[in-house]
């Protein structure tokens, strides 16, 4: 097993080597590094800039898009709300004229009935108007045939003269049919 102290040794004798060849390349190639170093932190800080202002960029125009899509969801809102207004308006509109419909139809079909009932009543009196004119011109018919009747049975000379006419009549008939 080795010894501590000469663990440290080679310790001490490794990092000088590393020493050594650090300052080596130092000297041949420190301007190089150097300067590459610069060129990647250059590149770094312009990639950096650009992701930056895409980013900027990128958000500005998601908040353009964003505010676009809002205002064309508002006037769509819109759009329904003025469509529902009109369609409520309408539907408001047809139950009113439906209902004045209604109305009318009650107020149509009352005064119809009404008016059967008075053609009903006016057609009974007309009638029974009618049938009281022929009973009386009936009666008046009879009771004058009646006088008739009586007038010719109380007289005999009467019944001779209509006996006579008869006869004539006849004979007169026969010659016409001669």
């Amino acid at each position: 097993m080795p010894n501590n102290k000469d663990i440290k040794k080679e310790q001490q004798q490794e990092a000088a080597q590393v020493n050594e060849l650090d300052q080596l390349r130092q000297i041949v190639f420190g301007v190089a590094e150097q300067q590459l170093k610069q060129q990647i932190s250059s590149t770094r800080s312009d990639i950096e800039h650009a992701l930056s202002k895409q980013n900027s960029s990128f958000n500005d125009q998601l908040a353009q898009m964003q505010e676009s899509i809002n205002q064309r969801f508002s006037n769509l809102e819109q759009q329904l709300q003025l469509a529902d207004k009109s369609h409520d308006d309408n539907e408001a509109s047809i139950e009113k004229n439906l209902a004045s419909l209604s109305s009318e139809h009650e107020m149509l079909a009352s005064a119809t009935q009404q008016d059967f009932k008075n053609i009903e009543q006016a057609l009974d009196k007309e009638s029974q108007s009618l049938s009281r004119n022929f009973n009386d011109q009936l009666e008046q018919l009879k009771s004058h045939l009646e006088s008739v009747s009586n007038e010719l049975s109380s007289s005999k000379t009467d019944r001779k003269t209509l006996a006579k006419l008869l006869a004539t009549m006849a004979t007169n008939l026969e010659d016409d049919l001669i």
